[in-house]
């Protein structure tokens, strides 16, 4: 039975609470989440950019920025998740980044709709031994992907998730993923889909979307996909209150354009902490402004702070509770 070699990271960044985590912080963020561009081939209703909320300009990552990430990175024990706004295998030259990445021997993950996983890539991540990649779905059938991700692509998904399986073989990475959330599906819908992923898949794990953050009046669709969201938005399950927020206290996320945020939720830049241009990662680690955030929500105090309704999931979730890690 394979292991997701990121579990070491999150085990870490699940144990205790705020409060023991602001006592113990790491040196150094456990994990660096860059988004290698905030452009994305899909439309989905639940996301940023597919309902065009996002405000800021989209773009892609200069080579310059990465090398920068990964050579301030390299030999420490951090995990890369290429995680984003965005759709990483749509960019232009994500198989140098991750190549580089590799020889420098960073641990490395992703998270794809799949449309871009071509055999060919298929191969190299094999061969460059990356080690996990994700899948991202909505809904557990033809239909609810349809809903949600505003394209019909669910069967399409499936073949792509089989043939990565074949082609990685005996070979212990990539590990392998299946992530999707639901809005009304039913508990036999989710377990028919659990029993048939599973067959080729290491992990599957399916959770609740969260759109309470989705300000119909602001985003960009069409009238029947808005009529779509709202519909959804309906049937949604209440998060009620705020969970532990791992975030602060264990990871960055870096934008496109070098800017570093405090949250991966952080889709308008609403909790910027600096900029690669100008700063280290170190130092934005150690800043008074993050410190600030991690002090505030080992209080639990989210009122305080621009963005905490779109924080519910954040990395993964094995035996996950909420307000752990994903």
């Amino acid at each position: 039975m394979r292991t997701n070699p990121f579990t070491h990271l999150y085990a870490e960044a699940n144990k205790g609470n705020s409060k023991e985590k602001l006592k113990n912080l790491p040196e150094f963020p456990r994990l660096i989440d860059i988004e290698v561009t905030n452009v994305c081939n899909f439309r989905c209703l639940m996301c940023p950019t597919g309902n065009r909320m996002m405000s800021r300009k989209s773009g892609y990552m200069e080579k310059a920025t990465f090398y920068k990430i990964v050579d301030q990175i390299k030999g420490k024990n951090v995990g890369l998740r290429f995680i984003g706004w965005g759709e990483p295998l749509g960019h232009p030259e994500y198989l140098e980044f991750i190549t580089y990445a590799k020889k420098q021997g960073i641990l490395c993950h992703m998270n794809t709709n799949g449309s871009k996983l071509t055999r060919e890539i298929m191969e190299l991540l094999c061969d460059l031994e990356f080690e996990s990649i994700k899948f991202s779905f909505q809904g557990v059938d033809q239909k609810s992907y349809r809903e949600m991700r505003n394209t019909d692509y669910f069967n399409e998904l499936l073949e792509v998730i089989r043939t990565m399986y074949e082609v990685r073989g005996e070979r212990p990475v990539p590990f392998m993923q299946v992530s999707s959330t639901i809005t009304y599906e039913s508990p036999e819908m989710v377990e028919d889909f659990k029993a048939h992923v599973q067959k080729f898949t290491d992990f599957v794990n399916v959770g609740y979307t969260n759109l309470e953050h989705i300000d119909v009046t602001k985003v960009k669709l069409k009238k029947e996909e808005k009529i779509t969201l709202v519909s959804l938005k309906s049937h949604q399950i209440k998060f009620g209150e705020h969970p532990e927020c791992p975030e602060v206290f264990d990871k960055l996320t870096i934008n496109f354009d070098g800017t570093i945020t405090a949250c991966a939720g952080d889709f308008n830049n609403l909790m910027l902490l600096g900029d690669l241009n100008k700063n280290t990662i170190d130092e934005i680690w150690m800043s008074s402004t993050l410190f600030n955030y991690r002090e505030m929500l080992a209080d639990m105090q989210h009122d305080k702070l621009k963005l905490c309704s779109t924080c519910y999931s954040i990395y993964e979730p094995e035996g996950r509770k909420k307000g752990t890690t994903v």
